[in-house]
């Protein structure tokens, strides 16, 4: 359908304004929802691969589980900076826009909530049910997530987010030095190597939810030769590093193509053009379920390491049967949390709203 002219001079203001026309996002919320499904049962893959390495009797297949956590890693940081970056501004914003907006102390605390708050409930739990001693020092490893890795580099690169956006230029670039400074710091505290491959995944997504439309202009035209060329670096440097890291495992020591690998896998995920919706119905269930485990991620997360360890240490059901009842297990608790966590949120919002208006 030809465009009237009143469209052509909307699209004509957008451009004058720093603003493309015709610019979809990179990532929906439902392909931002299956991303982070994939993303958590790559890292429950790699965990449950780990455990039954001996079962298996496969051991390539074992050492390829093995290594796909440092990858499901690389989506939730992506996704996670991606998310921030598009809340941080005003829906259809300018690029002036984007840059003057500055996220507030709200802003902040939905991530507090979303996020550590959960944490510090289902860490809690396990904590209780895993009966340790009760000490100042444990109680700041618990605080701090010394334990879930994951929860403490997220929270941190949200308070680097939080404070490199209350600046109106260089957001991107600070926000990518702080990374890349946390990371040499782990490193250099002698952490293991899955506290910072993956770092660097975050300011990328926030960088594609800032200049997201600049983005678009920018590949417009040359996205093909630019996501063969990447994909086809994945190829050769995502296996080798995987062969790496499986050696390394054996004879101590740190990698020289992880940081590589994980950064190209990242941009590999941003180039991708990841359909919205599968037309079959096989496709639809697929991306019902992704998403649904892509909701429920962070309860995964944290839940399925300790019921695996339960039902291992405390039921003879065989490999195959532990892992059924593991895995079984930590989507049930996930969800039944997921609901629970749901009605009280509604419940603080409701009070919340009412106390406004008084």
């Amino acid at each position: 359908m030809e465009r009237s002219g009143c469209s052509r001079c909307e699209e004509e203001k957008k451009e004058a304004a720093g603003e493309p026309a015709g610019c979809q996002e990179l990532f929906s919320r439902q392909i931002s929802y299956a991303l982070r499904g994939v993303a958590i049962l790559m890292v429950m893959a790699s965990h449950y691969g780990e455990w039954y390495a001996a079962s298996i009797g496969i051991p390539a297949l074992s050492q390829f589980l093995m290594g796909l956590g440092r990858y499901g890693v690389d989506i939730f940081f992506l996704m996670s900076g991606y998310a921030m970056a598009k809340n941080a501004v005003v829906p259809n914003a300018t690029v002036k826009e984007a840059a003057e907006r500055k996220p507030g102390c709200a802003f902040w605390a939905k991530r507090l909530r979303g996020t550590y708050v959960p944490y510090l409930i289902l860490a809690g739990i396990i904590e209780i049910c895993a009966g340790g001693a009760v000490t100042p020092a444990r109680v700041v490893r618990y605080l701090l997530a010394q334990d879930y890795w994951f929860i403490f580099n997220i929270m941190v690169f949200y308070l680097a987010f939080f404070a490199a956006f209350q600046a109106r230029r260089f957001r991107i670039v600070s926000l990518t030095l702080f990374t890349a400074a946390f990371s040499a710091i782990l490193c250099k505290m002698g952490r293991q190597d899955f506290w910072y491959v993956s770092n660097l995944a975050f300011p990328l997504g926030g960088a594609c939810g800032l200049y997201e439309k600049r983005l678009s202009v920018w590949l417009k035209g040359k996205w093909i030769r630019v996501a063969a060329a990447v994909t086809l670096l994945c190829i050769i440097l995502v296996p080798a590093a995987m062969r790496e890291r499986a050696l390394l495992l054996q004879t101590g020591g740190r990698g020289r193509l992880q940081l590589a690998a994980n950064a190209l896998f990242s941009l590999w995920i941003v180039l991708f053009p990841w359909p919205a919706r599968l037309s079959c119905p096989v496709g639809r269930l697929a991306g019902g379920l992704l998403r649904f485990f892509g909701k429920n991620s962070l309860y995964l997360y944290l839940l399925h390491p300790f019921l695996y360890y339960q039902i291992a240490g405390r039921v003879s059901l065989g490999a195959a049967g532990s892992f059924i009842a593991a895995f079984g297990s930590a989507v049930l608790g996930a969800w039944l949390f997921s609901r629970l966590w749901k009605a009280v949120s509604a419940k603080g919002n409701a009070v919340r709203k009412k106390g406004e208006r008084r």
